[in-house]
C-alpha cells in the first residue's frame, strides 16, 4: 500500500453498526428484568438493603474468584517471633526479619492484627493473604531506643525499628504486631512508659504473658488468675484504661480451666481475653472454620529455615502454601462478604458469619 492509500485508510470513516427499535426494547426489558431480580434480592435478605447487593453483584466474577484463588476458609499464619539479635533457634538478625517481612510482602501476604483476625475482621486486599505477627517475652531487642545527634531515636536495628522502617517503604503492608511482655518490659526502665504509649499509638498491641511467665498447667484456678490479673495490673501501672484482649501461652501451657480466660477474677480485676495463643508450629484455621478456635491458636515459628528441623517454621509453610495456593486464606476484597469454594461450604460455621454474607463460587 503506498503512503498516500495508507493515509486515505486511516482518514476513512467506519462504518457503524446500527440497531434497529425492536433491539432497544429487547435491551430495555432485560435490564428491567435484571434491576427486578436485584429489587427482590434486597427485600428478601435479612440485613443491608438496595446499595448492599449492588455491592455483591459489583464485585469479583466467577473467574476473577477462580483466578485468584479466592478462599476465606484457607488458613493463616500467626507468627511468632522472640529476640532480633544474633541469629539463632529463638531469634533473628535485624537483616533477616527485614528479609522475612519482604519475601511475605512479595508472596502476596497482608498484616492484620491479631484482634481483626479473630473477630474476623479482616480487610484486605482481593487475591492478598493475611498474616499476623506476635513478639513473645519483650526482649530489649524488640523496642530500643538510642541517642542519635543528641536526640533520643528507635533504634533501626529492633524489632520496632525494623517494622516502622518497612511501613515507610512498603505502606500497603499494614505493619502491626502484637507484643506479648513480661515485668522486664523491653528493658530501659526510663523509657517504659514512652514504648507502651508509643506502641498503642501506631497501631501495636499489648498482650498478656503473664505476670512471671508462669506454667499454668502447674497452677490452680486462683494461682492462674493471680498471674493474669498481675500482668494487667502492671500494664495499667502505664496505660490505666488499656484493655488487653489475649494472652500468649508461656511454654504453650494451657491452664485446667481455659474458662478463667474469658470470665475469671481476681482482687477484682477481670479476664476476658477473646484469644490464648499457643507456641504450636501450623497455621490457624480461618475465623469462620468450624475447626477455628479462639482460645487455642496455633502460631508459626520464625527462624532460619537451617534451624527449622521439624519443617514447621516459616519457610516451611510459605513454601507449602506457594505449592498449595488453594490451602490459604485469600481474600476476595470484601470485608463484608466471607467467599469460599463450593466443595468447602460445609466447612463454614455459620454462627461465626455474625453479620456478614457467605457467598459460593
Amino acid at each position: 500500500m503506498t503512503e498516500n492509500a495508507e493515509r486515505l485508510a486511516r482518514r476513512r470513516p467506519q462504518r457503524r453498526t446500527r440497531f434497529t427499535r425492536r433491539f432497544y426494547v429487547l435491551v430495555g426489558s432485560l435490564a428491567l428484568l435484571v434491576l427486578t431480580v436485584i429489587l427482590i434480592s434486597a427485600l428478601s435478605c435479612g440485613g443491608g438493603g438496595f446499595e448492599e447487593t449492588v455491592s455483591v453483584i459489583g464485585a469479583l466474577n466467577e473467574g476473577e474468584l477462580n483466578n485468584l484463588k479466592v478462599n476465606e476458609l484457607g488458613a493463616v499464619m500467626v507468627l511468632e517471633y522472640h529476640k532480633i539479635a544474633e541469629e539463632g533457634r529463638w531469634s533473628r538478625t535485624p537483616e533477616n526479619f527485614r528479609a522475612d517481612l519482604e519475601f511475605l510482602y512479595e508472596e502476596g501476604y497482608r498484616c492484620v492484627g491479631l484482634d481483626d483476625f479473630v473477630s474476623n475482621d479482616i480487610d484486605v486486599e482481593a487475591g492478598y493473604t493475611p498474616v499476623v505477627i506476635t513478639f513473645d517475652d519483650s526482649d530489649p531487642s524488640q523496642f530500643r531506643y538510642i541517642e542519635q545527634d543528641g536526640k533520643t531515636v528507635i533504634d533501626p536495628r529492633c524489632a520496632v525499628g525494623v517494622m516502622e522502617q518497612f511501613d515507610r517503604d512498603y505502606p500497603d503492608f499494614n505493619v502491626t504486631a502484637t507484643f506479648y511482655v513480661l515485668s522486664n518490659i523491653f528493658g530501659q526502665d526510663e523509657y517504659i512508659q514512652d514504648k507502651l504509649t508509643y506502641l498503642v499509638e501506631n497501631g501495636y498491641d499489648i498482650g498478656n504473658h503473664t505476670a512471671n511467665h508462669a506454667n499454668l498447667s502447674e497452677l490452680d484456678d486462683q494461682e492462674a488468675l493471680k498471674e493474669l490479673t498481675g500482668h494487667i495490673s502492671l500494664i495499667r501501672e502505664y496505660l490505666p484504661e488499656y484493655e488487653q484482649s489475649s494472652i500468649a501461652l508461656p511454654y504453650g501451657a494451657e491452664p485446667k480451666n481455659p474458662a478463667i480466660f474469658t470470665g475469671g477474677s481476681y482482687d477484682g480485676i477481670e479476664v476476658r481475653f477473646m484469644a490464648s495463643l499457643l507456641v504450636g508450629a501450623n497455621p490457624a484455621p480461618a475465623p469462620c472454620d468450624y475447626s477455628f478456635d479462639p482460645l487455642r491458636l496455633p502460631r508459626v515459628q520464625a527462624l532460619d529455615p537451617s534451624l527449622d528441623t521439624g519443617d514447621s517454621g516459616i519457610y516451611a509453610w510459605i513454601q507449602y502454601f506457594m505449592e498449595n495456593p488453594e490451602r490459604r486464606y485469600c481474600s476476595d476484597g470484601n470485608p463484608d462478604v466471607v467467599t469460599v469454594p463450593k466443595h468447602m461450604i460445609d466447612r463454614v460455621d455459620h454462627s461465626k458469619l455474625g453479620d456478614k454474607e457467605l457467598k459460593a463460587y
